[in-house]
């Protein structure tokens, strides 16, 4: 299956995510994460906090490709619980995942993803501590229907 590259659908990404932060997300969620984000050691000690004059700044900032696919992210519990399909982009679900502060966007449940953490330069709330083994599905199919195109 030919998977389109990600770049392509940056813009829509960020389009995407700004609207739901501006329109959806409750401001006591976003002030919360935005204070980790803020307060919290990095995860990288180079990166240091930054002000932006608008939301849609952030988002094209920090967004990045994410070698985790959503079939990865869902195998975590904690994720799979929180998950909200928030839109579409080329078909493909929009999800956030509520406490955490992670918006992720793949065009397949099984490929890389477009990213952001609201929180970052922080790990996100729930984020395993551990780097070995991250998100390793336990049972890969179980949550694919969440995902279906």
């Amino acid at each position: 299956m030919h998977i389109p590259r990600l770049q392509c659908f940056f813009e829509d990404f960020i389009q995407g995510v700004s609207q739901h932060i501006s329109n959806q997300l409750a401001p006591s969620e976003w002030q919360r994460l935005l204070a980790l984000a803020q307060s919290t050691p990095s995860h990288d000690p180079e990166l240091q906090f930054a002000a932006f004059d608008s939301i849609e700044g952030r988002i094209r900032h920090y967004a990045y490709e994410e070698q985790i696919s959503p079939l990865e992210i869902l195998s975590a519990p904690y994720f799979y619980q929180q998950l909200e399909i928030i839109g579409r982009i080329a078909e493909s679900p929009l999800c956030y995942f509520r406490e955490s502060g992670i918006y992720l966007w793949s065009p397949a449940p099984d490929c890389d993803s477009l990213c952001f953490w609201l929180t970052y330069p922080a790990y996100p709330p729930g984020w395993p501590d551990d780097h070995n083994g991250l998100l390793q599905p336990t049972e890969p199919c179980l949550q694919a229907p969440l995902l279906i195109m």
